[in-house]
């Protein structure tokens, strides 16, 4: 056939094609193909493959509504083999795959009356541009959408993360979607309680005198979340033409009788009602957009913008909304959605801790256990003895210092003791002087002499005597066994010590005495006899016994918190023991349960704040 021919018999049909729409493109463009096999066809197929599932399926069929085994058996075998086949079963039959990109998009299967013509192909060739092109242009229209849509979702996101509040963020966000979609009017409702509550609405502050609008729009919004779909009303339809995006054209379970009412009496005529949800399993952080457009015939493509941005701002506004929820919400709703999980089928293990915690709960309410309170604790002597310096002089030996253990009668250190010696012999000489002149007074019966020099010799007698002994103090020595506590003369040799400076301190190593540091929370609960154990750090692991001696009545403040001194006595010594060793000790209290024991001092605290801030 010439390509003439092809232009007169075509023509018509392909102006036609070109003004179809996307529901009938697929049946005009066969009977276009069909046309230009110029009356040869006797029925014609074309199957395509479904962009979601993938799965080939019958687009359109010619001429009437079903195609012969023979025809459908060669698009099968077409489609496996991914090859063009062509056959003769008493006619001529062709199949030819629609390829575009390397991939099969599906095949169109001819029947001829004789056998297959020369022009076949190539007529085919110039038809599968045609539908290449079709989806080219389908693609890049899809694609421009869906960039519209994506930038006004970001447009509005941004819109709603910079208002200052959530109460702010709704509105700025009702506001310019009303703007941005061309719509009458945008409203947005949360679902509180049971019932979807309306929140905000586009170019509206005061709601206040538009009472019955705001009812009909929480009607509708309601209407929607019962049923859990969007609602899309016109001023003409009914519930079986209902043409929402997504609800589906004909529904008879659809209900629309509050959107119509608000269609009917508040000026709009186009109504969409959306719901949306924080996320899955959401049964209350769920709320509807109501979108309102002027006119009857709005565009698709708005309406599908309406629908999808719904579910991203819907997710933004809730969770802004719940982030700046009062504390005490918070808290309630934790505890609801808990108690779900705790009261629904799911969650065994989480169920099966709880029981647990109860169980040890109530186990610990009933058992008892030994109350024992805890203090910083040092170890003391029993005495401590101090040497101090017998007079005025120098330092002329040092053999010990703090830390060293010695023996009593040991020399400790030595003073200077020349200028003692000079006197202890002055006084020696000057006593015998005296001695000298009182028997020469005596040989001389002169009474009153004898007197004088006796009592000059008692005056030498005297002085000679301290001399002695502030010589054997020079030597200063240990009074009993012990360890010296503090005093090192070893850097101080040849320097000067005063009357009375302290030259040493000692305590004995048989006697010891525990001062315990108690918290004044605890000390109205220690007593006088009241045993516990001390552990030390320079000895961990090993435990001393004692017993309670002194309670002091004065208070001492250490690191910003007041303690009580605490004497206690140890039952035994150990030779490992040393004066100013620390560590921890624990007074025996008493038998009490042991949820008293780990919450006592909360509660306590708590009802000292109450007293403080209630008087109660």
């Amino acid at each position: 056939m010439a390509a003439t021919d092809l232009s007169t018999h075509v023509s018509d049909p392909w102006l036609i094609l070109g003004r179809e729409d996307d529901a009938h493109a697929h049946a005009t463009w066969l009977k276009c193909l069909v046309a230009g096999m110029g009356g040869e066809v006797q029925e014609a197929v074309l199957v395509l493959a479904d962009p979601a599932s993938q799965r080939f399926h019958p687009a359109a069929i010619w001429p009437g509504e079903t195609v012969s085994k023979d025809l459908a058996q060669l698009s099968e075998q077409a489609l496996d083999k991914r090859m063009p086949l062509t056959a003769f079963r008493g006619r001529g039959l062709m199949a030819w795959l629609i390829e575009r990109e390397g991939t099969v998009r599906g095949v169109v299967a001819l029947a001829f009356s004789a056998g297959v013509p020369r022009h076949a192909m190539s007529w085919l060739r110039w038809g599968q541009g045609w539908l290449e092109q079709t989806w080219r242009e389908a693609e890049v229209t899809a694609e421009s959408e869906l960039r519209e849509r994506l930038l006004l979702a970001l447009d509005l996101t941004m819109i709603a993360l910079d208002a200052p509040n959530a109460e702010a963020s709704v509105h700025a966000v009702v506001t310019e979607a009303a703007a941005r979609l061309e719509c009458d009017r945008v409203s947005v409702g949360f679902v509180k309680g049971s019932q979807v509550k309306f929140s905000a609405l586009s170019h509206s502050v005061d709601v206040a005198r538009r009472i019955d609008l705001i009812h009909a729009i929480e009607a509708a919004m309601n209407e929607a979340m019962e049923q859990s779909t969007p609602i899309h009303v016109g001023l003409y339809t009914h519930a079986r033409d209902t043409d929402g995006p997504k609800s589906g054209g004909s529904a008879d379970w659809i209900n629309i009788r509050e959107h119509q009412h608000l269609v009917r009496d508040f000026g709009a005529e186009t109504v969409l009602s959306v719901p949306f949800a924080a996320g899955e399993n959401e049964s209350r952080r769920m709320g509807v957009f109501l979108f309102e457009w002027p006119e009857s015939n709005v565009a698709d493509v708005r309406l599908q913008q309406a629908e999808t941005l719904t579910p991203i701002l819907g997710r933004v506004l809730l969770n802004r909304r719940r982030v700046e929820r009062p504390w005490y919400e918070r808290a309630l709703e934790g505890t609801r959605e808990e108690s779900e999980r705790l009261t629904g089928p799911l969650g065994g293990q989480r169920k099966l801790l709880v029981a647990l915690g109860l169980a040890l709960l109530l186990f610990f309410s009933y058992m008892e256990g030994d109350y024992r309170l805890s203090a910083t604790a040092s170890l003391e002597g029993g005495i401590l003895r101090v040497i101090v310096s017998p007079y005025d002089g120098y330092v002329a030996t040092a053999r010990v210092r703090a830390g060293q253990v010695v023996k009593e009668g040991e020399e400790l250190a030595r003073l200077d003791d020349r200028d003692i010696r000079l006197e202890l012999s002055r006084w020696t000489s000057q006593q015998a002087q005296y001695q000298k002149q009182t028997d020469d007074a005596q040989a001389q019966h002169n009474l009153a002499q004898i007197q004088i020099a006796m009592a000059q010799a008692r005056q030498a007698a005297a002085q000679r005597e301290l001399s002695e002994t502030m010589l054997a103090r020079a030597r200063i020595v240990a009074p009993f066994d012990g360890i010296i506590v503090s005093g090192d003369l070893s850097q101080h040799l040849g320097g000067t010590v005063s009357k009375g400076q302290t030259l040493f301190e000692i305590a004995p190593l048989n006697a010891y005495r525990i001062v315990l540091q108690v918290e004044e929370y605890d000390i109205g609960r220690v007593s006088v006899g009241q045993r516990g154990t001390l552990m030390l750090a320079a000895l961990p692991g090993k435990t001393f016994p004692f017993q309670v001696s002194l309670v002091t009545p004065v208070a001492s403040v250490t690191e910003g918190r007041n303690h009580f001194r605490v004497e206690a006595a140890l039952a035994s010594v150990n030779e490992r023991l040393r004066p100013g060793m620390e560590g921890v000790g624990k007074i025996d209290v008493g038998r009490e349960l042991l949820i008293w024991i780990w919450t006592h001092r909360f509660f306590e605290w708590m009802r000292l704040q109450l007293w403080s801030l209630l008087g109660i």
